[in-house]
């Protein structure tokens, strides 16, 4: 005989598990955090390109080299700039007050060489005249001297009362001008020849430089005397080179 069980005595058993609906995980709260703002990340992206305000970002600049920097730096371009000033100036100073020129550049009776070295000839008596004058009017004493004797530079020197040729040459700059033409004197057959300055081609208001004598050096001529003369008492029809030879 079956005894029935009353339905508020039967066992208790767990409701049997359903694949197809599993119970939901719990959620960490800061993944959901994250989440959240990677989803609002995602929202301000999509506004910013909506609004055309989405750039990329610019690479950093690239560092100039250290050259560069110097080459295009204000006092680099100072410096460059003072430089050529002073090559300017240089330039124009040995341009328009250079240094006498070397003996072995001179032309004409001046050079080259000095007068004392062996084989040196001054020239012929009228390139000597227009050297000497030219020489004189530009200060340059290396060159007026050489065309003397010792003898003879001495007595120019003293002449012009100056101690030594040098300074008689500094004496008489000033006052004194480059032949206007070059005189003709000659040569022929002569063994000494005085040339007279108050008949060569002296410029007007200048100073003429007195009488000269000349003698044979080697095949050329040099100064070997001088006299002062005052040419304010020398007769206007004088010949224009008075040459007396011995």
């Amino acid at each position: 005989m079956m005894v029935g069980v009353a339905e508020d005595e039967r066992p208790n058993h767990p409701a049997p598990y359903n694949p197809v609906n599993p119970p939901p995980a719990p959620v960490d709260p800061e993944q959901q955090r994250q989440f959240e703002q990677f989803q609002q990340f995602q929202q301000f992206m999509k506004f910013q390109e909506s609004q055309g305000q989405l750039t990329p970002a610019a690479p950093p600049p690239r560092k100039k080299p250290t050259w560069q920097k110097v080459l295009f730096s204000k006092a680099f371009r100072k410096l460059v700039l003072y430089a050529l000033v002073v090559i300017g100036l240089f330039w124009a100073y040995n341009h328009y007050f250079g240094p006498e020129p070397d003996d072995n550049t001179v032309q004409g009776g001046a050079g080259p060489g000095s007068v004392r070295d062996p084989g040196r000839e001054p020239g012929r008596p009228n390139e000597v005249m227009d050297t000497l004058y030219r020489s004189i009017s530009l200060g340059q004493p290396k060159i007026a001297c050489y065309l003397f004797t010792k003898e003879a530079e001495a007595a120019f020197a003293s002449n012009f009362e100056a101690p030594d040729c040098t300074a008689a040459v500094a004496k008489l700059q000033p006052q004194v001008s480059a032949l206007t033409g070059v005189p003709r004197i000659d040569t022929s057959g002569k063994k000494l020849i005085e040339v007279d300055s108050c008949t060569l081609r002296v410029k007007p208001g200048t100073t003429s430089l007195g009488t000269f004598t000349f003698t044979p050096f080697g095949s050329a001529w040099i100064i070997s005397g001088h006299q002062p003369k005052d040419c304010a008492t020398t007769s206007t029809t004088s010949p224009p080179t008075t040459v007396s030879s011995r």
